[in-house]
């Protein structure tokens, strides 16, 4: 994980314009998401006090700045032919992602952990379902 935030953190340094910018600190935050949630895991000896609320903080942050009209204008997907290719890439990942899920079922004797990857899988085939 810490190599991940020293990545982010030359992303941050190296943005040259503000949609670049904007995007770095969106990916950041979800980066800060991943981080606060391991931090906050039932597996986490010591579980430090506030995880639970930096995570929820963090996703308000991810959700506040994905308003912003320069971060839009960073991730927009161009012309018409541009975003189909996009859809169906994005539907073919999210297929994929949907197959490891269901995979990680399989290695797992925990009934949570099987719960949380069903659960996600499902959403993820909603995701992969709307953009057809």
């Amino acid at each position: 994980m810490l190599d991940h935030i020293a990545y982010s953190t030359g992303r941050l340094d190296g943005a040259a314009s503000l949609p670049a910018l904007l995007t770095a600190v969106f990916d950041g935050l979800e980066l800060v998401e991943r981080a606060a949630t391991a931090l906050a895991g039932p597996d986490a000896d010591g579980a430090r006090p506030g995880c639970a609320g930096a995570l929820a903080e963090a996703g308000r942050a991810r959700r506040a700045l994905s308003g912003a009209p320069a971060l839009r204008s960073a991730v927009h997907a161009g012309s018409g032919a541009e975003r189909q290719e996009l859809a169906e890439a994005l539907g073919r990942f999210s297929m994929t992602l949907t197959e490891a899920l269901v995979t990680a079922t399989a290695w797992t004797t925990e009934p949570a952990d099987r719960v949380a990857c069903l659960r996600a899988a499902l959403h993820l085939g909603r995701v992969a379902g709307a953009l057809d």
